[in-house]
């Protein structure tokens, strides 16, 4: 397969290692951010598919590019998805295809699977409070991340006695039916995910701890292999739901 990598930054750099290991081609390499070339048939090198990972500002119209230019895409960039309605539009007029995930690691998305079992079985305990807490590198722009929001979702979806969550505490006392979500940047943090349980008397921690990016790129490269000649917006679980289900 003939890839295209936007965003040539470390991730980009994890990918390329990765998707050489599994016998792909890397045929273009184009980095918006420091590239004043447009992304287009001219610059993505007959590429199949591109896997983007970039910043927030600038991932829309990457995908609209993309799709205009008719290659299928793996989109790894978070802190755009309040305009998922605009890019399902761009992408399902090009007839091209999408995955997009807040995070591309297998294991985060195995981990998301065991917290909404948790929530579930703890939705039945009320005397254990449920919070979250996350870590990444200081050059991480987003925060919370785009990984802690998807959690954040999902144990409200399945905790009754939570109704919302909020990235910061109250002037006054925390509110019992708020989940909060606790953020760290600090050094070349990888990524870390904690779905915490206090009780009374004892604690539970659900945690995933990422090592290096390799697990992203491993994700990513996967999406990338799956998307081909599908037509429309995906997420990885979509993704994930054949693995579990075969």
């Amino acid at each position: 397969m003939k890839l295209a990598l936007v965003g040539y930054g470390k991730m980009g750099r994890a990918v390329e290692s990765v998707a050489m290991e599994r016998g792909h081609e890397v045929v273009a390499r184009i980095d918006p951010t420091l590239d004043t070339r447009e992304i287009g048939a001219a610059t993505l090198g007959g590429a199949d598919v591109a896997i983007e990972f970039t910043v927030p500002g600038v991932a829309v119209d990457n995908i609209a590019a993309l799709a205009a230019a008719g290659v299928d895409a793996v989109v790894g960039t978070t802190g755009w998805h309040e305009r998922l309605d605009e890019v399902a539009t761009a992408v399902n007029a090009a007839g091209t295809g999408m995955v997009h995930a807040t995070n591309f690691s297998l294991g985060v998305n195995l981990f998301l699977r065991l917290a909404r079992m948790a929530a579930k079985m703890a939705d039945a305990l009320s005397e254990y409070d449920v919070h979250i807490r996350e870590a990444h590198h200081r050059h991480k722009i987003d925060h919370p991340s785009g990984t802690a929001i998807t959690l954040a979702d999902i144990l409200i979806e399945e905790l009754a006695r939570k109704e919302s969550w909020s990235a910061t505490l109250p002037d006054s006392a925390p509110h019992p039916q708020v989940l909060y979500v606790a953020s760290e940047r600090v050094g070349e943090t990888a990524g870390s995910h904690i779905v915490g349980l206090e009780g009374p008397d004892d604690r539970i921690e659900l945690r995933h701890e990422a090592r290096t990016r390799a697990g992203f790129a491993r994700g990513a490269v996967a999406a990338a292999e799956w998307i081909r000649g599908r037509s429309g917006v995906f997420t990885l679980d979509d993704m994930l739901a054949e693995t579990f289900t075969s």
